[in-house]
C-alpha cells in the first residue's frame, strides 16, 4: 500500500456546490470552500503527474480510474502528529483517535438519551481551520470563460478561502490518503490543488499500514468522506440494498446534494448526486469485514475516496 501527502502552503479554495458565474449569480459572486477537498478534486492533482489520457467520451469515475490504476481512501487531515477526519455535520475537525467517543455520543443523541445542545467539542478534541475572505475585480461571464484584472470590464466577486496555517504553531498540515495499490511511483511533485491555482507540495511514499486502525470485525461505519447515489430513488434504500448482508441500520447525519467536481476536458460539471455526508454514522445490525469495507468504499465513485468509511468496532447492541 501507498501513502499520499499534500502539504499545505497557503491558503486554499476547495469549492463547495453552487455556481460562481454571474450569468447566473447576477453582477455580485461568491464561493466558498469546503472543510477539506473532494476525492474527485485530489485524485485530479494526483492524475496530473501521470502522462495525459484521453478521457473525453469516458464517465468521470471511470476516466480517474484509468489513469490512477488504484484505489483512493481519505482524505484525512493531519496536524502536526495529530490526525483529525471531517465532521461536516457540525462544522469540525474531529481527532481519529475520538471516533467511538464520538459515535457513542451520536447513539445517545438518536435514542435521546443525550442533551441535543451538547457540542461535539466538550467530548472530542477538535480542530477548526479558519476561514479568510478574499474579494476581487475581474470575474467574466461563462462565455468568457477566465478571471481577468480589469477594473472596468470586470465584475466584483468573493472567496472564502479555508487556512490550516492560521497559527504559528500549525507549520506541518497536510491532507493525507490511502492508496491501494500494488505498485505505484513514488516521489515528491509540486501541484495544484483546487480553486486558485493554489499550489502544494505532493509526497506519495509506500506505507506498512493505513492510516487508521481496522478492526478485524465492524458494527458501525464513521461516514469519512461522501457517499454517493444517484438522485430520483430514497437515499436509505440505495444503501440498505448494496448493504444487505449488515442487517437493519439507523444512520446519524446528515444527507444533501453534491456535485462531483467540474471537468475541464469537458467543460462542464459532473452530475448531481445525493450525498450522506462526512461526520455522519451508520449502526449496522449485523458485523461486517473492516478491512473489506474499508478497501471498497461504499456507493458511486468509490475508487476514487468517495463513498470511504472508516469501520468500527462497537459495543453490544449498537442498534
Amino acid at each position: 500500500m501507498y501513502r499520499a501527502a499534500f502539504r499545505a502552503l497557503e491558503p486554499y479554495l476547495f469549492r463547495g456546490p453552487g455556481e460562481f458565474d454571474p450569468s447566473t449569480r447576477g453582477v455580485y459572486s461568491s464561493a466558498s470552500s469546503l472543510p477539506l477537498p473532494s476525492p474527485s478534486t485530489v485524485v485530479g492533482a494526483l492524475a496530473t503527474i501521470y502522462e495525459y489520457v484521453d478521457t473525453k467520451s469516458i464517465d468521470w469515475d471511470r476516466a480517474y480510474s484509468m489513469i490512477l490504476k488504484a484505489k483512493v481512501r481519505g482524505p484525512y487531515l493531519r496536524v502536526g502528529p495529530a490526525v483529525y477526519v471531517e465532521d461536516r455535520v457540525d462544522g469540525m475537525f474531529i481527532q481519529l483517535s475520538d471516533i467511538k467517543k464520538y459515535s457513542q455520543f451520536k447513539k445517545r443523541l438518536l435514542s435521546g438519551e443525550e442533551d441535543s445542545e451538547k457540542k461535539v467539542w466538550k467530548i472530542c478534541s477538535v480542530f477548526v481551520p479558519k476561514k479568510i475572505m478574499m474579494t476581487g475585480i475581474g470575474l467574466m461571464t461563462r462565455t468568457e470563460m477566465r478571471k481577468i484584472a480589469d477594473e472596468e470590464k470586470g465584475l466584483i466577486y468573493t472567496t472564502t478561502l479555508i487556512d490550516y496555517l492560521f497559527d504559528p504553531k500549525f507549520t506541518d498540515v497536510m491532507i493525507e490518503l490511502d492508496i491501494i495499490s500494488e505498485k505505484i511511483e513514488v516521489g515528491r511533485y509540486l501541484v495544484r490543488l483546487g480553486g486558485e491555482g493554489k499550489g502544494s507540495l505532493l509526497e506519495i511514499s509506500k506505507a506498512d499500514e493505513y492510516i487508521c486502525k481496522i478492526p478485524e470485525i465492524a458494527n458501525l461505519l464513521y461516514v469519512l468522506s461522501p457517499i454517493l447515489y444517484e438522485t430520483g430513488s430514497d437515499f436509505v434504500e440505495q444503501l440498505k440494498s448494496e448493504m444487505s448482508d449488515a442487517g437493519d441500520m439507523r444512520i446519524c447525519g446528515k444527507i444533501g446534494l453534491l456535485g462531483a467536481g467540474y471537468s475541464n476536458v469537458r467543460r462542464k460539471r459532473k452530475p448531481i448526486y445525493q450525498a450522506l455526508l462526512p461526520g455522519s454514522v451508520i449502526f449496522l445490525e449485523k458485523n461486517i469485514e473492516g478491512r473489506k469495507i474499508y478497501e471498497e468504499g461504499i456507493g458511486i465513485g468509490r475508487e476514487l475516496g468517495f463513498g470511504s468509511v472508516i469501520p468500527v468496532e462497537g459495543d453490544e447492541g449498537w442498534m
